[in-house]
């Protein structure tokens, strides 16, 4: 989001929309990949009511170089 941009609602809008379609369809839990160093983005989601969970690690294999 440009940060002239932010703090307006524009993001908060289709993520509600998200939610309630995701419920809709049977989902019980939103999930947010967010990097740990991006403070702006902590502040956003936390806003969304999401929360990190410390347990949980993100695995990956890369599959070409």
């Amino acid at each position: 989001m440009h940060p002239g941009r932010r703090r307006q609602g524009i993001g908060s809008a289709p993520l509600a929309a998200a939610e309630e379609r995701f419920v809709r369809l049977g989902g019980r839990r939103g999930d947010a990949m967010v990097l740990t160093r991006n403070e702006t983005a902590h502040h956003a989601w936390r806003a969304a009511g999401y929360a990190p969970e410390e347990h949980w690690r993100r695995w990956v294999k890369h599959l070409s170089d």
